[in-house]
């Protein structure tokens, strides 16, 4: 079954499938297009950074109805796999319908990239592999590999992470050095208020103000995830119609801060630890390098 989009409008980036008779909208339209036009359809790779909770994880499945049906499209979550290689290797097996029992990733990436059609690998929460707690068969070795498999005919390798993967720290034993991967880079665009409004619209079935309360969650830290827990509260009866909406939001995002304020602190932390200050430091040389030249 076919979808086809049109982004003619520029405003809501609707996908209707001439089978059926609903519809499908994607967070942010013009970005997602651009991104499967100019990356996913020429076999090109890239990161695709930003802060939490601004909907990387969402554009991941945007980003998947996209594709063409012979696609294959596989997503793993480095939050759930980052302790556990074996399992990892398990997952894509299964996901890619393999089961040889292979012991290593490059395996596993070799049958992937020898399949008929384009291959898609997305590994999405990216960062989660230089936590403390990863398992060490995540060395520089599996970076080279994913390396080697983005170079394969037909294939985009799609990393998904809170900073520009070059910024994170890359061992060769014990020996630091910067990434092995060769892929370009992206910040995900900031969600615009018609986005936030359009995607309020499908969420919610109430008469409310969509447009203020687009322009209130606008610019916040974390607008997707704030906008997702609107969605619930309002989903849980969590909303005085008598009252004002900017009563409600205020309601609601105090409660949001209450449930994610501490996880948020831990994040920050455990951000600043991963910050690759040789990348850093090589790239502040080259700037003052290049300055030097034009004084």
């Amino acid at each position: 079954m076919q979808e086809e989009y049109d982004f003619s409008n520029g405003e809501r980036g609707k996908f209707y499938n001439k089978d059926a008779t609903f519809q499908l909208s994607i967070l942010r339209p013009t970005f997602t297009k651009n991104i499967h036009q100019h990356y996913i359809q020429k076999g090109k790779s890239l990161n695709i950074f930003g802060a939490s909770g601004v909907g990387k994880s969402r554009f991941i499945d945007d980003l998947e109805l996209l594709v063409d049906n012979d696609t294959h499209f596989v997503t793993l979550n480095m939050r759930e796999l980052r302790t556990d290689y074996h399992k990892f290797i398990e997952r894509l097996e299964k996901k890619l319908d393999i089961d040889d029992g292979f012991d290593t990733i490059s395996e596993v990436l070799a049958k992937f990239a020898r399949k008929k059609g384009n291959k898609i690998l997305v590994i999405d929460h990216f960062e989660y592999l230089f936590e403390e707690n990863h398992d060490k068969a995540f060395n520089f070795d599996f970076f080279d590999q994913l390396n080697s498999f983005k170079n394969s005919e037909d294939v985009s390798l799609v990393i998904l992470s809170t900073l520009n993967y070059r910024h994170y720290h890359f061992y060769k034993g014990d020996e630091l050095t910067t990434s092995p991967l060769d892929i370009e880079v992206m910040e995900i665009t900031p969600l615009m208020h018609e986005e936030i409004e359009s995607e309020l619209r499908q969420k919610i079935d109430k008469n409310l103000g969509f447009e203020l309360l687009a322009t209130l969650i606008m610019g916040k830290a974390y607008p997707y995830y704030l906008m997702e827990f609107i969605v619930r509260e309002i989903a849980f009866g969590k909303y005085d119609a008598d009252d004002f909406l900017e009563r409600n939001f205020n309601r609601w995002e105090e409660q949001f801060e209450k449930e994610n304020g501490v996880s948020r602190v831990i994040k920050v932390k455990s951000n600043i630890r991963k910050w690759n200050f040789l990348a850093l430091g090589e790239f502040i040389i080259k700037v003052v390098k290049e300055w030097k030249k034009k004084d």
